[in-house]
């Protein structure tokens, strides 16, 4: 019960420091609090649920929310990726011109 209650905290925890402006902020050698667990660490160490957290867990639990994260932000890239390309695409059939291969899709006779 405990444990889990220290677990439901140091995820909050979590969720509150390692934001997408946080994840943003890179080192001269390129890792992120969700690519390195010691960037992560950092941050996390200040506050009082971090020590309530058993050692062994702690970075266990960090990846599962580094990845959830960097799977939510690869599946907006995605989706904002799709929109663009989609009125891309409407707004080239709206003007009469038509993204190669529907060009010729009618035989004139």
């Amino acid at each position: 019960m405990l444990h889990e209650r220290c677990a439901r905290e140091f995820k909050t925890l979590l969720a509150e420091v390692l934001t997408a402006d946080a994840a943003a902020q890179e080192t001269e050698d390129g890792k992120t609090v969700l690519n390195s667990w010691s960037t992560a660490k950092r941050l996390l160490k200040r506050d009082p649920r971090y020590n309530k957290m058993p050692r062994k867990d702690r970075e266990a639990l960090w990846r599962r929310h580094a990845e959830e994260m960097l799977r939510k932000q690869k599946s907006e890239l995605e989706r904002k990726e799709d929109k663009k390309i989609d009125a891309k695409s409407r707004s080239t059939i709206e003007s009469g011109r038509f993204p190669s291969g529907l060009r010729g899709t009618h035989e004139w006779r």
